[in-house]
């Protein structure tokens, strides 16, 4: 659907359909474009235009899907410091992949550091973090996947009442627990249509892989491992690798599950488009048996209470 709004209520993650009005000096002024750069929201914000026409099937509206509430936006200030927080954590992140991809053990030190800048950041720009990594191309996506879980098991452990050490803990098991993903064929990563069967299964191997990567480090917290290893099982025995049933599965990796299916939900894929928070919701409560469903409920109350 079309809308016209005023540049001043303009945020990352809309898509610009029209500029009504002169916008000199962007070389991009006659283009339908993402808003994905803070940097062009403000020159947008700025630039004097009457009005600007988005297109809310394709990218962010100004408010949400519920009738009569207000979608709480993200300010400059938080969105800046979003986006610098990803960016001091892309190289480290890299560092990290590049050293298991070399048979390397993954250094703690630069893991802890990520985790780090992220729960500093998610303290008061949890929306905007979250917004950014959310606007993610299909080549940033592992990456930026690994922020988002991160900065979720954060949220989701403060809300809990975790104390912070722990949740550091927990944070860097979502940080790390797609790295056995760098020995997957990306021509399996990037599919768009189904998977084979035989492919499925290349998929289904990458818990291992973490685990058998993460375990050449002996410092490396036993909670790590256990989330690389285990968070695709299923409270009902019928998940992946080794069909963990009930309380054989620990609460860290019950609430690295969650985190991880509700950020790939929510994401755009190869293979989907991403959906709103809300269905994403709505289809983690309708599967029987995959979820730890007390820990569910509490996950999506704590998302509610800052509009995630």
């Amino acid at each position: 659907m079309l809308k016209r709004i005023n540049p001043i209520q303009v945020r990352l993650g809309m898509f610009v359909e029209a500029i009504d009005g002169e916008w000199i000096g962007q070389p991009f002024w006659r283009s339908r474009f993402l808003l994905d750069n803070v940097n062009d929201m403000r020159s947008l914000k700025l630039s004097g235009v009457r009005s600007v026409t988005i297109n809310t099937e394709a990218g962010v509206d100004t408010v949400n899907a519920l009738p009569g509430k207000t979608r709480r936006i993200a300010s400059s200030a938080q969105v800046t410091r979003a986006l610098r927080t990803i960016e001091k954590s892309k190289p480290l992140i890299e560092a990290m992949f590049n050293d298991a991809r070399l048979g390397n053990g993954v250094p703690i030190g630069g893991a802890r550091q990520v985790v780090v800048q992220i729960a500093a950041c998610m303290t008061d720009s949890a929306r905007a973090l979250i917004e950014v990594t959310r606007l993610r191309r299909r080549d940033e996506y592992t990456f930026l996947h690994s922020i988002a879980v991160t900065a979720l098991m954060v949220h989701f452990g403060r809300s809990l009442k975790i104390n912070e050490e722990a949740i550091q803990t927990l944070a860097m098991g979502g940080l790390l627990h797609d790295i056995g993903k760098i020995k997957t064929p990306l021509s399996i990563l990037n599919k768009t249509g189904s998977l084979s069967d035989e492919e499925m299964a290349k998929i289904r191997e990458h818990p291992q892989h973490s685990f058998e990567i993460l375990s050449r480090q002996r410092d490396m917290p036993e909670i790590v491992l256990d989330i690389c290893l285990h968070h695709h099982e299923r409270i009902d025995g019928r998940g992946y690798p080794q069909g963990l049933f009930g309380n054989q599965i620990s609460m860290p990796v019950r609430i690295a599950s969650i985190c991880d299916v509700y950020d790939a939900l929510t994401s755009t894929r190869p293979y989907k488009k991403a959906w709103k928070p809300a269905d994403a919701g709505k289809f983690m409560v309708q599967q029987e048996g995959q979820f730890d469903h007390k820990l569910l409920k509490q996950f999506f109350f704590c998302l509610s209470r800052c509009d995630l």
